[in-house]
């Protein structure tokens, strides 16, 4: 029921709806669809949720630009598993693979990283420019995905830098990060 009700929470969330603090219980990610963006892609699986998101004139077969949401549910990662993943490890997809940490420290008491990537070619045989942050929440680890099929300019990067810095883990069990 738990992880039913977390995605739940999400997907509401993401579709503008507001909840009361009596309305988020356990542990939740806290994001918003972006203005002018649509929800092109959701499903939930077994421990894991994954919403896209894509500017409202383009299409999931065509895209340019997505925002992506994952939530492995019950899901322990650390750190520094991730920033290797991100920053060392080459992508076989990839001709070229470019990554670095540009951002990590704690939010509302969970750890989090920033990490950007590119890809000079894809399975989908296009290059992406990818900005990512991951938060390791107790209960689950959390993606936020920003990419890109061309080079973002630094006005881009940082607009959604900031976006992301707004995208929270909250849970009402915990006084010090409790939900809103």
């Amino acid at each position: 029921m738990r992880i039913f009700f977390g995605a739940f929470v999400v997907l509401m969330l993401a579709c503008g709806v507001s909840l009361g603090a009596s309305g988020l219980k356990n542990e939740n990610l806290l994001v918003s669809v972006p203005v002018g963006y649509k929800i092109a892609f959701s499903d939930r699986k077994p421990g894991l949720l994954v919403s896209e998101m894509i500017p409202d004139a383009q299409s999931l077969e065509d895209w340019k630009d997505m925002l992506t949401v994952q939530i492995y549910y019950s899901r322990q990662m650390k750190m520094s598993v991730l920033e290797a993943a991100y920053t060392q490890t080459a992508n076989p997809a990839c001709k070229e693979h470019n990554g670095a940490l540009v951002g990590k420290g704690h939010e509302n008491g969970y750890e989090y990283g920033l990490f950007i990537s590119s890809c000079s070619t894809t399975p989908a045989s296009k290059s992406e420019t990818v900005l990512t942050k991951a938060i390791l929440g107790e209960d689950s680890t959390y993606f936020i995905i920003k990419s890109w099929r061309s080079v973002p300019d630094k006005d881009e990067i940082v607009k959604w830098s900031r976006y992301m810095k707004g995208v929270k883990v909250c849970d009402s069990r915990i006084a010090e990060r409790a939900c809103p």
